[in-house]
C-alpha cells in the first residue's frame, strides 16, 4: 500500500515538474526571441526567421533523386512525379476494392456488438452523384484576375501580377478557353503544373 502511495506521489511530482519546466522553457524562449528582435537591424526579417525556425520551415527540403518503379530505378524527375501521381490516383480504387463487410464493421457504443449494417462497404454500394461542370465565362476570369493581389513578383511564366491585371481584358478570352478545355477533358496543361516557390 505504501509503495502504491509513493508511486502516486512520484507521478504527481513528475507531472508538476513537467508543467513548471514547460513554462520555464517558454519564458526563456520568449526572452531569447525578444533579445534577438531588439538587437536586430531588420525587425521584420528577424521575426520571420524566428517564426520559420519555430515552425521548422527553415529546414532543407528533401528531394527524391531515385525511385524504384516496378523493379527499375528511375532518376528522371518527370517519371518519379508520374509514379507518385499514378499511385495516389489509383489508391482510392484499391482501397474500396479491399473493403468487405467483415473488415469494416463498426462497434456500437451500447453493448459493444458488431453493427454490420453501417459499414464502409455498404456506403460504397451506392453510386456517387455525378459532378456537372458549367462553362466559365470571360467575366468570371476577369473577376478572378482582378481579385488577385497586385505585386511585381513573377510566377513560373515570368509575368508580373500587375501586368496580368492590366492585360486581363485581352487575355481573359484565351484563359477562358484553356480553363473550359481543362475542366471538360480532364487534362491540365503541363506548363501550368510548374510553380516558383
Amino acid at each position: 500500500m505504501e509503495l502504491k502511495n509513493n508511486n502516486n506521489l512520484l507521478v504527481k511530482y513528475f507531472i508538476s515538474y513537467c508543467q513548471i519546466l514547460c513554462s520555464v522553457i517558454q519564458e526563456a524562449k520568449k526572452m531569447e526571441f525578444d533579445r534577438h528582435i531588439l538587437n536586430s537591424d531588420n525587425v521584420m526579417r528577424t521575426s520571420w526567421k524566428l517564426i520559420n525556425k519555430e515552425t521548422c520551415k527553415d529546414q532543407n527540403k528533401h528531394v527524391i533523386h531515385l525511385l524504384n518503379i516496378n523493379g527499375q530505378s528511375a532518376t528522371n524527375q518527370y517519371l518519379i512525379a508520374s509514379a507518385f501521381n499514378k499511385h495516389f490516383t489509383n489508391m482510392p480504387t484499391r482501397i474500396t476494392q479491399n473493403i468487405t463487410a467483415s473488415n469494416c464493421s463498426v462497434k456500437t457504443a451500447v453493448n459493444n456488438q458488431s453493427n454490420i449494417s453501417f459499414s464502409l462497404h455498404n456506403v460504397f454500394q451506392t453510386s456517387f452523384p455525378s459532378i456537372k461542370y458549367h462553362y466559365t465565362s470571360t467575366k468570371e476570369i476577369e473577376k478572378i484576375i482582378k481579385s488577385l493581389k497586385s505585386s511585381n513578383s513573377c510566377g513560373y511564366n515570368e509575368v508580373p501580377m500587375k501586368l496580368l491585371k492590366v492585360c486581363s481584358y485581352y487575355i481573359s478570352s484565351p484563359l477562358t478557353y484553356i480553363c473550359n478545355r481543362s475542366l471538360f477533358t480532364g487534362i491540365f496543361p503541363n506548363r501550368l503544373k510548374y510553380a516558383s516557390i
